[in-house]
């Protein structure tokens, strides 16, 4: 185990220097002043422990986190969880169920920019003589962040208000995302690549490396190039070059060689390794859980353990420590409630039997929502062997599994790559105790107190995985028309290697990523904009129209709550809805407006109620 919960991130409530104007959000967070802070090259660390941060802020309710939204949005994942889970439910059929769904994540967006732009402007205000490296790497990981930060929000919602100075304008309107905030984000990530340098940074200590800004120009550059320019087989595409603003670190327009050397230099010189055995990359292969799983006793049998949080295939995820706490808001970011989110369904069925005890160890208890869409796991050849990595099917590998009367859209299908995960040595009838895996080593290995006081709901310290040199491989071998990054995939995979192809790589792309958030943008790319409800993405969707769920212990099949997924693509081409307390700040429609498909004038957006299956 490389990191564990005893590594405690930075605190997170450092003031930004500057943020954006009360239009952009409610509350107001320019108390801190530039005057006077910072003073020191050492200051500057803490306002990048504190962006860094602003990750572990969209924590605290994953139904706001960009990775398990788009899981959910995908069409290999249903909302599920409870009848009463209307929230998830709505997000499954890409509607809403209250006006503010999405406005914890409007508000981490733009105090992560304001947090990113501080130290950019203030950089330079100190001598960096002899230390040109260190000066480059955090303002290389500060361009990256803000990059980050603009692709999830133009992702979400689209056009958004913009802006790359010290502090935001007043007025600051939406700006195209296609036209200007794009060609921003692809800057920022160049910037960051070019002034980032290998090996600046520990492996695995949660900062943003050289290999990271690489493989995220390239996720940039194909989504705006995809999605935006329509361009198709990207392989094949006339793929013209990106105009990028001036700023440090960038050197001309922006080519598609450049993306594809970046991406090998990830690839090559980063030092990121693919893990032999696909296993090796989910916590339930750690050494507490993988002898008591006959899935993994062959790992344990030969020594071969889970490989860790900030293993060597990450290059850049949420990490987590054991701060977490009920009382008050901001340190709950800091467990991974997706694992809790994700959990088997609890209550219990008609004849009483409960989740989460030894009899579906060692997979524990929780919300039992984004669960896997039955369609698309039977779609999965079950020839390849990271079917069974990622997919639990209850009801061959657990002894007992319950499909609760409360449950809603379940499939008995769960997410092992996010799962809550427990051992032999789990209190199973005091969650306050140590009742995941992670509670007994903490409980058995260290001193550190359970300061959550619930270890059902806060002992859940896996990184939450956002790039992995896998995925880098293949856009690799999208890009380029190549399959020789795609063939070492499926190499350790496992799986027959294959030609380049576009069915081909797309195919691998959902394989290998599976329930890990990247497949619902990877549609909207490979779709284009307004590509109306016979596009790829909006054909994909509809497959879940009729597909088996089980509503409160008994299996029906599932349907869409207004009209069709298909609809709703079209009508919102995957964007979200602009919170409307937002637009009510503002109350000028020439500054802020509603996103297409969630206006007033149809309602077929608006979740009432669980739908009755």
């Amino acid at each position: 185990m490389k990191k564990h919960l005893l590594i405690a991130l930075a605190a997170v409530g450092m003031l930004s220097l500057t943020s954006c104007e009360d239009f952009l959000d409610s509350t107001n967070y320019t108390q801190a002043n530039s005057s006077n802070y910072p003073a020191a090259p050492a200051d500057l660390n803490k306002e990048l422990a504190a962006l860094y941060g602003v990750m572990n802020q969209f924590c605290k309710d994953p139904l706001q986190t960009p990775w398990l939204v788009w899981n959910i949005m995908s069409d290999d994942t249903n909302g599920a969880g409870g009848t009463g889970d209307i929230e998830a439910h709505a997000i499954g059929h890409l509607m809403t169920n209250k006006d503010e769904l999405y406005s914890l994540a409007w508000h981490n967006t733009y105090v992560g920019i304001a947090r990113a732009n501080a130290i950019i402007y203030s950089v330079d205000a100190f001598d960096w003589t002899g230390n040109e490296v260190t000066r480059n790497q955090l303002l290389g990981e500060a361009y990256f962040m803000r990059g980050l930060f603009y692709l999830w929000g133009t992702q979400f919602w689209g056009d958004i208000p913009a802006y790359w100075g010290a502090a935001a304008p007043d007025p600051c309107p939406q700006a195209s995302a296609k036209d200007v905030i794009f060609p921003h984000i692809l800057a920022d990530f160049v910037s960051a690549s070019n002034l980032m340098t290998n090996g600046a940074t520990t492996w695995g200590d949660g900062h943003a490396m050289k290999g990271a800004a690489e493989g995220y120009l390239a996720r940039a550059y194909m989504f705006y190039q995809g999605f935006y320019n329509k361009a198709g087989e990207l392989a094949t595409a006339n793929l013209a070059d990106v105009e990028l603003p001036e700023q440090e670190g960038v050197n001309g327009p922006l080519t598609k060689a450049f993306v594809v050397s970046a991406l090998e230099d990830c690839i090559n010189n980063s030092g990121a390794q693919l893990i032999p055995d696909f296993r090796q990359l989910w916590q339930y292969t750690n050494e507490l859980t993988a002898p008591d799983y006959e899935y993994t006793k062959d790992l344990a049998e030969a020594g071969q353990f889970w490989a860790g949080n900030g293993n060597k295939e990450q290059l850049f995820q949420v990490q987590f420590s054991n701060i977490a706490t009920w009382n008050g808001t901001t340190a709950m970011g800091f467990t991974n409630m997706t694992s809790l989110y994700l959990g088997l369904r609890c209550d219990a069925n008609e004849n009483g039997q409960e989740n989460g005890g030894p009899e579906t160890l060692p997979f524990g208890q929780g919300w039992g929502q984004g669960v896997f869409n039955m369609n698309a796991v039977n779609e999965w050849p079950a020839s390849d062997p990271r079917k069974k990595a990622t997919v639990l099917d209850c009801d061959t590998e657990l002894q007992q599994f319950a499909y609760t009367t409360s449950c809603s859209e379940e499939t008995g299908k769960y997410n092992k790559k996010w799962i809550a995960v427990t051992c032999s040595g789990s209190s199973w009838s005091d969650h306050a105790s140590a009742y995941t895996w992670w509670g007994v080593y903490r409980a058995t290995n260290t001193t550190v107190a359970n300061t959550n006081g619930n270890s059902f709901q806060g002992d859940h310290f896996n990184d939450v995985v956002l790039l992995r040199l896998a995925d880098v491989m293949l856009m690799h071998s999208e890009l380029t028309g190549t399959a020789d990054m795609m063939n070492r995939v499926q190499e350790r995979a496992g799986v027959a290697k294959t030609g380049y192809s576009w069915e081909n790589i797309k195919n691998e792309r959902r394989w290998e990523l599976f329930g890990e958030g990247i497949r619902f943008n990877d549609l909207r790319r490979w779709s284009g904009i307004d590509g109306g409800q016979n596009c790829l993405a909006a054909v994909a969707l509809e497959k879940q129209n009729g597909s088996a769920v089980n509503y409160t212990g008994r299996w029906t099949t599932m349907h869409h709550a207004s009209t069709s997924w298909a609809q709703r693509y079209a009508e919102t081409n995957g964007f979200l809805p602009i919170p409307p307390g937002q637009i009510n700040i503002v109350n000028d429609p020439e500054v802020l407006k509603q996103n297409a498909g969630w206006g007033t004038d149809a309602q077929d957006w608006n979740m009432a109620s669980t739908p009755v299956y």
